[in-house]
């Protein structure tokens, strides 16, 4: 008799991380251990990868450009032959390049673009057949409050993760009748060095109009999906509610932005 659905939710995954160099991907290969996951930690960066090993020695690690799609190939063959399939594809690595529209370089655009979007298109592409293939299989990709709300300073990372949304729905519509799960998580501000350099940017000071959160948290969200998926996570879920519902309303959102880039201010200034 196969296990049940209920017993395959809470069985342990194997479990590829991209950007687990640090930030949100560190914590979510952490708490993925913790919760009993056997974990492919890929990043770029091979120290931070040499470092997060030093503290999780049971994790399997992986040098990837997400840009590269040969790349993409080599690590999942080389993995899925030295540990077996892999469950779960959370597609994690990000940059956030910010700056007036109008002075950010036609490469720090497409820099943005290709790890953003195509390092997560590239990461499906790569994945998908193969769960296809065996009948099972989640996507996990981690986009931002910015899929929802445009913000200053931040065009080229609000249209990626704008791009990210729709991507992942619609990939989860093109294969609506088979067994593979697809979550998009949408964090709000959190504390990553990412986030640390844009403090006296006006992209940072509306993002700190509101306590940024630890990593931890959205690395717990996600780990909460991959035992119970759901198509969309908002963390924390009704700020997501609120920032999906006013991205509607550009004019709305527009008039509130002075605000907000004021509230920010103090919140730095305390």
């Amino acid at each position: 008799m196969g296990m049940s659905t209920t017993a395959a939710s809470k069985a342990p995954k194997r479990t590829l991380v991209t950007g687990a160099g640090k930030g949100i991907g560190a914590a979510i290969a952490r708490l993925c251990v913790e919760a009993g996951h056997r974990v492919i930690a890929s990043d770029i960066d091979i120290e931070a990868l040499a470092r997060l090993r030093e503290g999780l020695p049971c994790i399997e690690t992986a040098v990837l450009d997400v840009r590269d799609l040969a790349a993409w190939t080599k690590v999942v063959d080389d993995a899925e032959k030295q540990g077996g399939p892999i469950d779960v594809l959370i597609n994690n690595a990000g940059v956030c390049l910010p700056g007036p529209c109008d002075q950010v370089s036609a490469e720090d655009d497409r820099l943005t673009v290709e790890v953003n979007l195509i390092g997560a298109m590239n990461g499906v592409r790569t994945l998908l057949p193969r769960f296809l293939a065996r009948q099972r299989g989640h996507v996990i990709n981690v986009a931002s409050m910015a899929a929802f709300a445009p913000a200053p300073e931040l065009a080229a990372y609000c249209a990626t993760k704008h791009a990210v949304r729709a991507y992942t729905h619609s990939c989860a519509l093109d294969h609506r009748h088979a067994p593979i799960d697809w979550t998009l998580v949408c964090p709000n501000a959190v504390e990553t060095p990412m986030l640390e350099s844009m403090r006296k940017r006006r992209a940072g000071i509306v993002v700190f109009s509101e306590k940024p959160m630890p990593p931890e948290k959205v690395a717990a969200a996600i780990v909460d999906a991959i035992r119970e998926p759901r198509s969309e996570v908002l963390v924390p879920n009704a700020r997501g509610k609120l920032i999906r519902f006013i991205g509607l309303f550009p004019d709305l959102l527009s008039r509130g932005m002075d605000s907000a880039e004021r509230r920010g201010r103090r919140a730095l200034e305390d």
